[in-house]
């Protein structure tokens, strides 16, 4: 499963260009998204749409789950729908907009096909009269599913920024019983994490491992997933005796996965979910399920706790993992975009395409997060301004008024380099210019 295009209308901030939107007036009223066939990541200043835009995405791909029998599809909630605000004598209304569209053209098991979901109104229901084709497709892969057939699923999942304390809560690690394939689409679309039904995956697995006396393919799948993955760390096991995850690292350290760092915790999380959601769908791929299984991937903020070294690798990394999964991600990173190629950036601050690839650091900053000056800090800009303005003054003599003088002081007292310009910038021709 592949997304090429994403069209919205009256979706939160997207909408109509002459429509001001109440709750998010940054927002952008472009309204129709191209993505990559492998990595895209989305940028832009806070409020313009990011995460959005991501769960607009979430609401079209789950659109496959419509002929599913036991896997809700996500529909489109009332504070998603957009305001317009309206100015009547002494009042003023904000007024929601409808119909809400989400439209997508893509890839569906081999199909090119494009399905809309339609909120007609406050009282209605998400319609899914423009999504009868996927709806289709949906039902012949659940046929095929329950016949036993080797077909491929896709597999969606969706992580947002509170994948790594918005936790499915559960009291113990139980293993599971068999199931269906279906079941690696659980939760998948929930930004909140469910780390629990990964962990109790693994521990199902290790057991089987112990009972077989052999490697599983599906759990080597996992495993090595994650060794890809995550830089420093190169084996984990789910420890029976512990009853708990544990991970080891490179120079021989052990920790349980609850008490390694945020960064490594949230991006071997993670991987292994992917990994692990893959195995489930397609278990007729054995050891190779996380690099054979397509599918479209979503990640809010994608740097989340990552040290700016692992932020340079990360996107290398999932891409060479999951060779064919497509991802959709947001990032605030500079780092992240470096490590981007031709075609793969959506810049909601920008309509006109930025040069981005083998750029530096610096140049990314200014030229596409719109940072200027990214060498320096704000502080040290407004002290070099204070002082530049200072010895205009100084030149200028007498004919300064003192409370212009007094106010370039207080400027540059607030800058907390005052002690270093206090010699330059004594002088006797202007009241009061000494700074201490």
């Amino acid at each position: 499963m592949q997304i090429d295009t994403l069209e919205l209308a009256n979706f939160r901030g997207f909408t109509a260009p002459d429509l001001f939107i109440a709750a998010e007036p940054t927002f952008t009223p472009e309204r129709t998204f191209n993505f990559s066939t492998q990595f895209n990541v989305i940028v832009g200043d806070n409020g313009t749409g990011k995460t959005a835009l991501l769960d607009a995405l979430a609401i079209g791909l789950g659109s496959l789950f419509l002929g599913f029998d036991q896997i809700e599809s996500r529909g489109i909630r009332k504070d998603e729908v957009s305001l317009a605000r309206f100015t009547l004598g002494d009042t003023v209304s904000l007024e929601p907009q409808y119909p809400v569209v989400i439209t997508c053209a893509g890839t569906v098991h081999g199909r090119p096909i494009r399905w809309t979901r339609t909120l007609e109104g406050s009282g209605g229901r998400i319609t899914r009269q423009g999504a009868l084709e996927i709806f289709a497709i949906s039902r012949e892969l659940q046929r095929a599913v329950r016949s036993g057939e080797p077909v491929d699923l896709p597999l969606l999942a969706y992580y947002g920024t509170g994948r790594l304390w918005l936790q499915k809560k559960d009291r113990l690690v139980e293993p599971i019983k068999p199931a269906s394939r279906m079941v690696g689409y659980v939760d998948c679309l929930d930004p909140i994490s469910n780390e629990k039904m990964l962990l109790r995956w693994l521990k199902t697995m290790e057991m089987s491992q112990i009972q077989q006396g052999k490697p599983l393919a599906l759990l080597t799948a996992v495993k090595q997933a994650v060794v890809n993955s995550v830089e420093l760390w190169h084996s984990m096991v789910y420890d029976l005796r512990l009853d708990e995850l544990i991970i080891t690292a490179d120079d021989g350290r052990t920790l349980p996965f609850r008490m390694l760092s945020d960064g490594v915790r949230n991006m071997l999380a993670m991987v292994a979910d992917i990994a692990y959601r893959a195995a489930v769908l397609n278990p007729q791929y054995g050891a190779e399920a996380a690099s054979a299984t397509c599918g479209v991937v979503l990640i809010d903020e994608i740097d989340l706790h990552l040290h700016p070294k692992w932020q340079r690798r990360v996107v290398e990394d999932l891409r060479r993992t999951f060779p064919r999964i497509q991802f959709i991600a947001t990032t605030h990173s500079p780092f992240i975009i470096q490590a981007l190629r031709p075609g793969e950036l959506i810049n909601l601050d920008s309509k006109q395409p930025v040069a981005y690839a083998d750029k530096s650091i610096e140049d990314i900053a200014e030229q596409v997060m719109d940072v200027a000056l990214p060498q320096r800090g704000e502080r040290y800009q407004e002290m070099m301004a204070a002082a530049k303005e200072y010895y205009r003054v100084l030149q200028a003599g007498k004919h300064t008024p003192p409370d212009q003088v007094e106010a370039l002081k207080r400027r540059l007292r607030a800058a907390s380099w005052h002690r270093t310009l206090i010699v330059p910038l004594k002088s006797k021709h202007v009241p009061g210019a000494r700074l201490n």
